[in-house]
């Protein structure tokens, strides 16, 4: 038992990610091993800088309002976005999909929850011949069809620091091309694989008008195996982060090709609920699952393209409706609650 939460112990700290850690540049990973954490800065060196070019723009669809939103149109060239918050707002994000095996399931859990995320697709699952690459086809068009927000997730998951830049636009054109066919345009948002980032890496995706996101909430689901663990992490992360760092909320990080995830999911929601009837009791601010990922985008207007985005603070108005509507939907279902037992 000691062995499996000190383990967890690791988990947490990397879940988290402190943006800080993100500057300091570290060693090239000797494994294959993807670990999401937080920004690692890897820059190669004696690499020549080659001229970006910005890749022909698809056209933003003008008639349907729901592909507006899932292309993330009026987000491009943003700053980078820290996904943090100083009030407890949360928003979702799912990473390395779609996954014909587990990505179904996930969407109706959103439906049935009312939520709804941002997924950072991995483009080879999706391009190639066979039924498996044309069933996630398929779903990512379920996907922008039931009102998700979707961004880019290069290609093959490949650290983009490591990298040579003629590499990074090769994978971005690629990446554009099947992503444009495929549901109709070309996404503003952009997550690297891992969160590694480089000053050279931001100048390459802001010269194509991406914003970076990043996440503040990670839950150690690529590590662990089990929903119970995957709702532990997010938890104690949620619980650490606001106790040491003063961050209450801000973008949650999953990925939808594991089960476990999927799994836990709906558990989270339901743990959300519950500790919003015990905050409610106190009279404290409650946890606000958001829908818009423009809530947190501020634009570059000519920073430089390293730059982060202020942690997201809504305006006291606008968070003073959302809480009222909160608070009203905890008092109905805390009441159901506490009926049923």
């Amino acid at each position: 038992m000691r062995t499996r939460y000190g383990i967890l112990a690791c988990l947490l700290a990397l879940a988290g990610g402190a943006f800080a850690a993100s500057r300091a540049p570290v060693p090239a990973p000797t494994s294959r091993v993807r670990v999401e954490v937080r920004a690692p800065l890897v820059v190669p060196q004696g690499e020549p800088e080659l001229e970006v070019a910005p890749p022909p723009r698809s056209a933003p669809p003008t008639e349907d309002t729901g592909p507006l939103r899932a292309a993330g149109v009026g987000l491009e060239d943003g700053l980078i976005i820290t996904g943090e918050s100083t009030q407890r707002v949360l928003l979702f994000t799912f990473d390395d999909g779609p996954e014909r095996r587990t990505t179904p399931a996930l969407l109706d859990a959103l439906d049935r929850h009312d939520v709804k995320a941002v997924f950072f697709v991995t483009v080879e699952r999706l391009s190639g011949p066979g039924n498996r690459i044309q069933e996630q086809r398929e779903l990512l068009r379920e996907i922008v069809a039931r009102g998700h927000v979707i961004g880019n997730h290069t290609v093959t998951h490949q650290q983009l620091p490591l990298m040579t830049t003629e590499a990074i636009t090769a994978e971005l054109d690629h990446a554009d091309a099947v992503l444009t066919e495929l549901v109709g345009f070309r996404p503003r948002l952009f997550r690297p694989p891992g969160g590694s980032r480089s000053p050279r890496v931001d100048r390459v995706l802001a010269a194509r008008g991406y914003t970076q996101m990043l996440w503040s909430h990670g839950t150690g689901d690529f590590q662990v195996r089990s929903a119970d663990d995957v709702q532990h992490i997010f938890r104690r992360v949620l619980e650490r982060r606001e106790r040491e760092e003063g961050v209450r909320g801000g973008v949650v990080l999953m990925h939808d090709p594991h089960s476990w995830s999927v799994e836990a999911f709906p558990r989270i929601m339901d743990e959300i609920e519950r500790t919003n009837c015990e905050l409610l009791t106190r009279g404290e601010e409650l946890y606000d699952v958001i829908d818009d990922p423009a809530l947190f985008f501020a634009a570059r207007d000519g920073a430089e393209p390293g730059t982060v985005a202020p942690p997201l603070t809504l305006p006291p108005d606008v968070h003073a409706r959302r809480q009222a509507t909160r608070r009203d939907e905890a008092r109905e279902r805390c009441a159901a609650i506490v009926a049923s037992r």
